[in-house]
This record gives structure tokens, C-alpha cells and sequence, in this order.
């Protein structure tokens, strides 16, 4: 029998209150702690898209024609990297969600999941709500005191910093990385475009070889050249449709 650990219970859980304060940040960091954002140097498209769908998807409906213009670059660059994994405890959650779906069904038609859950659900944003009073309470504002003493400590070593960067700047010692997902989708299509070339070439060359085998009575040679020929003109096709939906995708954009 399968069990959730103790962090990943906490994680998921922390990912619930991200998700209902539209926290971006913590959403992120708490995918990455449960193993389904891989952590990359840049995370600037995942964050602006995961705060995209948190300030939309949850709140009203948007078209596709509105996100793509909104968050396209951020899509296409997520699509390039491939950040998200699909961690083990996700699919025993789900499995675990599916089995509850199901025997409920099984016993009542009318069953919902999302209603049997919804007290439950509101209970853990009560518990996670409620004020802290008395002990709890001074340590609150013990601990917001100290964050605006050491904020106002470091305030000096944070702009002496600035300076610092502002003149290796300037002394072209530190070079900025920029992403240019344009010159990316021109590079992709020109390889698409590069590689269907061959697959034209090796398609036309056995289809004639085939042709030549055929007509000197070779033909079981002939068909193998054929079967070659057809296997080319597959990924050909394959390799045009990949090129059609990224014309696609840029035109949405």
C-alpha cells in the first residue's frame, strides 16, 4: 500500500495556500520542492505564466486567442525548456483521487468529488486564516521588527552593491545574457527546414533507384528501395507539419 510522505504532505499543502493567495513565488518554489519544476537558471517565463493563470484561469474564463498573445513568449520558451516533470507522488495522488472518484460514482451517480472536498477544503483555509493571538501574536511583530532592522542595515551594502554592478557594467567586465526567442523560433525552422531538405533528397533518390531496380527485373531490391523511399516521405511529412505549427503559433503570438 502506497503512502505520501510527511514532506510531500506539507508541500502539497503549501501549494494549496500559494494557489488560493496567488502567490507566484511560492507556487513556484513549492512545484520545484515536490519535483514538478526542474530548477533552471531562469525562471522568468514560468513565473510570469504561472502568475498569468493565477490572476485569469482561477477567477474567469479566457480564450485561447487571450493567453497567446498574453503569455505566448512564455509558452514557447517553457516549450523550448521543458522545466516540468511529472513526479512519483503526483500520480498517487491522482490514482488515489481516481479510485475515490470512482467508488463514490459506483454508489451514487450523482456523486462530486469537488463538493464532498469543498468543507474540508474551507476548514484548512480557516485553520490557515485564523489570527494568532497572545504569544503567537508578539512573535509576529517580533519577527516583522527584526525583518525592518536587518532591511535597514543592509540598505547600505544593497546600493554599495548597485554600484558595483553599475561600473562593471560600464567597464563591459560583466556581460548581460539576453534571450531572443525570435532568432530561437527562426533557428528551430530553418533546422526543420534544413533536415526536410534531406529527407526530400533520400526520398527522391530511392524512389528513383527503385524505378532503375525495377526496370532491370530487380524487384525485390526495387521494393526495398520503394519501402525506404516511403519512410523518408513520412518523416518529410512529419517535419512540415512541425513547421506549419510553429507558423501557426507565431501567428497567434
Amino acid at each position: 500500500m502506497g503512502e505520501i510522505k510527511t514532506f510531500t504532505r506539507k508541500t502539497l499543502l503549501d501549494l494549496f495556500y500559494a494557489v488560493y493567495e496567488k502567490d507566484t513565488k511560492k507556487v513556484v518554489k513549492s512545484l520545484i520542492n515536490l519535483g514538478a519544476l526542474k530548477p533552471m537558471g531562469d525562471l522568468s517565463a514560468v513565473r510570469r505564466s504561472v502568475k498569468f493563470f493565477l490572476d485569469n484561469s482561477l477567477s474567469q474564463t479566457i480564450d485561447q486567442q487571450q493567453t497567446m498573445s498574453a503569455i505566448g513568449e512564455d509558452l514557447f520558451s517553457i516549450a523550448q525548456d521543458q522545466p516540468f516533470r511529472f513526479p512519483t507522488a503526483f500520480a498517487f495522488v491522482i490514482r488515489a483521487f481516481s479510485t475515490l472518484e470512482g467508488v463514490g460514482h459506483a454508489l451514487d451517480p450523482n456523486f462530486s468529488f469537488v463538493k464532498v472536498a469543498a468543507p474540508y477544503t474551507q476548514e484548512l483555509l480557516d485553520l490557515k486564516e485564523l489570527r494568532p493571538t497572545g504569544a503567537k501574536f508578539v512573535q509576529e511583530i517580533r519577527k516583522q521588527a527584526e525583518d525592518v532592522r536587518d532591511s535597514t542595515l543592509s540598505m547600505p551594502h544593497r546600493v554599495q552593491q548597485i554600484e558595483e554592478f553599475v561600473k562593471q557594467l560600464e567597464a563591459g567586465d560583466l556581460k548581460l545574457r539576453v534571450r531572443v526567442l525570435e532568432s530561437e523560433r527562426a533557428a528551430q525552422k530553418a533546422t526543420i527546414l534544413q533536415i526536410a531538405t534531406m529527407y526530400t533528397v533520400m526520398a527522391g533518390t530511392l524512389l528513383n533507384l527503385g524505378i532503375a531496380l525495377s526496370s532491370q527485373g530487380y524487384q525485390i531490391v526495387a521494393n526495398s528501395s520503394y519501402l525506404g523511399a516511403g519512410v523518408f516521405f513520412t518523416l518529410l511529412v512529419q517535419s512540415m507539419q512541425r513547421l506549419r505549427k510553429l507558423d501557426k503559433f507565431e501567428k497567434m503570438i
